[in-house]
């Protein structure tokens, strides 16, 4: 009797230390709807309809589309799906500290290439990878990035990079969706597109 309550006792531990290692889900967008005033700050026209959040470059001002989240995060896991449209090169998902801090780290999934770039101290932007990577154009690609300390992981179908950098575990405060959608031509170049976003932290 007593092996079967310390067998019981045993399952029972083992059991909660399962539940207790589940990730927490910090966001999950399913861009069937208008967005929240949570992304607010961004570049070009963006629209969340159908389960797609589509950017293209508008306006006067020359820059590729950019979307912002406000987000609280150290160690993640961000997982998304993104597509290249017509002359688009390249999606882009960035992230900020506070605003004197600015960006602290950006992956880069072009056409060509992958690419990180770390910066260590506002206005300043290190390469720390770039790999050849043809992405093809119009079709779904998928990535799942991972901050563990001071290193970041990223699959990007079936490619599996890492770069490692003091910065990368600083406290994130924002991210940002975006890339090159084709140029000043707007809608009529190319569009980005992302879905199924989803974030997660450790407990």
């Amino acid at each position: 009797m007593k092996n079967v309550s310390t067998l019981i006792l045993a399952l029972i531990a083992s059991t909660s230390v399962l539940f207790s290692a589940e990730p927490t889900v910090v966001l999950e967008e399913k861009f069937d709807q208008p967005l929240s005033a949570a992304w607010h700050w961004g570049l070009g026209t963006w629209t969340a309809k159908d389960g797609v959040l589509r950017g293209f470059e508008s306006g006067e001002r020359r820059h590729g589309p950019v979307k912002v989240q406000k987000l609280t995060m150290t160690d993640a896991v961000v997982e998304c799906e993104f597509r290249l449209i017509g002359k688009a090169t390249f999606a882009g998902i960035i992230f900020n500290g506070a605003q004197e801090r600015g960006h602290i780290v950006h992956l880069v999934m072009g056409k060509d290439h992958l690419r990180v770039l770390a910066h260590p101290k506002k206005g300043e932007s290190v390469g720390l990878l770039k790999q050849d990577n043809p992405l093809t154009i119009d079709e779904w690609h998928r990535v799942r990035l991972e901050f563990k300390g001071s290193t970041l992981t990223a699959t990007i179908d079936n490619t599996t990079i890492t770069a490692t950098d003091p910065c990368i575990a600083e406290q994130k405060l924002s991210f940002g969706l975006g890339g090159e959608s084709g140029g000043p031509e707007g809608e009529k170049a190319g569009a980005l597109e992302f879905r199924g976003l989803r974030i997660t932290t450790s407990p």
